[in-house]
């Protein structure tokens, strides 16, 4: 991976809707060069996939929060389908190296939604809540 293709990262990373003529423009190559090194990033497994990002607030989603998890069992599984069973409010789930085992990023309607959410956590494992104030990235 050279400049170039860091380049395409970046203004991809910025608006995965950029067309490949402005994109061109950008980096000062054809559009055909441009979609040539898009496909080879995406072949290599580079560039995963294309998605959007939403305005949480927007969607009525208010209460942004961080949750670190710690199990004191050595199985997980129970743990793991409980998450997957509750994926309308998780955005993303990490395993973490530290005290804690996992990091979840959810996103809830309200603090009863939120307080429901942890309820049924509270089953699989010790939690600690770190609530988002704002957003600044």
């Amino acid at each position: 991976m050279d400049n170039i293709d860091q380049k395409i990262l970046k203004e991809l990373n910025r608006n995965c809707r950029i067309t490949k003529t402005e994109l061109a423009k950008i980096v000062n190559m054809t559009p055909p060069a441009v979609n040539t090194r898009i496909e080879q990033l995406e072949a290599e497994g580079v560039i995963k996939c294309y998605t959007i990002e939403v305005n949480l607030d927007k969607m009525g989603y208010t209460h942004q929060v961080f949750i670190e998890t710690q199990m004191e069992y050595y199985s997980h599984e129970k743990y793991l389908q409980f998450i997957h069973s509750q994926r309308n409010f998780i955005r993303h789930h990490y395993k973490i190296s530290g005290e804690m085992n996992y990091m979840i990023h959810g996103a809830f309607h309200s603090s009863s939604e939120l307080n429901d959410f942890l309820e049924k956590l509270n089953k699989y494992a010790n939690y600690k809540v770190l609530d988002v104030i704002s957003e600044l990235i």
